[in-house]
């Protein structure tokens, strides 16, 4: 299937998200994390899309267009997502659907303040052709899902600055060294870098986020790293931001840093301050927490404009 064969032929978009999709199944209300030969009992089971989903489908509910660019199989899982996305009202014009299994799913081990995840990720399709892509839809900003997507199409930021794209980028719970040239050749060309603090000081080589995100603004315009419950820090020139977790009792943490990229990239393409970009950020993070799945209680734009009294 080619790229030609499988899209429109020209849709205008806000936000293209790039990264892979998956079917989460996401175990909550546990006593602990099982050890070998145990078995434990969860409270509850539910079943969510994941992955560059959480993003887009935060981004829509903020009334955004978004382009999902992935793909699914004929798989089961796949047929669950495929089925969410529909339902959410996603944009599902640039998913290339294949007719064999592509097997992407993850179970999360969900705590109200950490998760351990057991995760299923068969090779990626044939590779899209991006140029095609971007000449064919016309967009304001793209967001990669993760850095291994990333790598997958390291010509990418390049291709989307020439037309007239900017660009961000998560980590996807990816933490190669910087040192790895791929990786920081990577890094260094995007405008916005979104790690949570775990992946920016594996990246670093640090102890602590501070140093982390002192390092990293050598290589990106903006850096945002996400905290969890501690909250955000975030730097672009010799501006440095710090900002509180949203006051919520968490239930599931899963997808929350991917819901917070989508509140930050909203607020980047309203123009907004630094950290204006973190409060609707931390709100959409935060509120995401709040249910099971990433993107189940992702917010609505006024759900968040509710909330901004909440956040210094």
């Amino acid at each position: 299937m080619t790229i030609a064969e499988s899209l429109p032929m020209s849709t205008d978009y806000d936000v293209l998200v790039v990264g892979r999709l998956f079917c989460d199944l996401i175990f909550t209300g546990l006593p602990d994390i099982p050890r070998p030969g145990q078995e434990v009992f969860a409270g509850q089971l539910d079943v969510a899309a994941g992955g560059s989903f959480i993003t887009a489908a935060a981004l829509h509910r903020l009334g955004l267009g978004v382009g999902l660019v992935a793909d699914l199989g004929n798989d089961f899982f796949s047929q669950v997502v495929a089925s969410l996305i529909e339902t959410e009202g996603l944009d599902a014009a640039l998913i290339r659907h294949h007719p064999h299994p592509i097997f992407q799913v993850t179970v999360a081990l969900s705590f109200p303040q950490d998760r351990a995840f057991v995760t299923k990720l068969d090779p990626p399709p044939n590779r899209l052709n991006m140029s095609d892509l971007l000449a064919r839809h016309s967009a304001r900003h793209l967001h990669i899902y993760s850095l291994g997507a990333g790598l997958s199409y390291p010509n990418l930021p390049h291709l989307a600055h020439e037309s007239g794209l900017t660009v961000s980028l998560d980590c996807g719970g990816v933490s190669p060294s910087l040192q790895a040239p791929h990786t920081r050749a990577l890094v260094e060309a995007v405008d916005i870098f979104l790690p949570s603090a775990a992946e920016a000081c594996a990246l670093t080589d640090c102890q602590q986020p501070e140093e982390a995100l002192r390092l990293l603004t050598h290589y990106v315009p903006t850096v945002v790293v996400k905290q969890g419950g501690e909250g955000v820090i975030a730097k672009t020139g010799n501006q440095t931001e710090q900002l509180p977790a949203l006051p919520v009792m968490p239930v599931d943490t899963t997808g929350a840093g991917d819901a917070f990229d989508a509140g930050f990239i909203y607020a980047f393409l309203k123009n907004l301050s630094l950290r204006d970009c973190l409060r609707y950020g931390a709100i959409c993070g935060g509120l995401t927490t709040t249910a099971p799945g990433g993107a189940t209680a992702a917010p609505t734009l006024k759900e968040v404009q509710s909330w901004l009294s909440k956040l210094p």
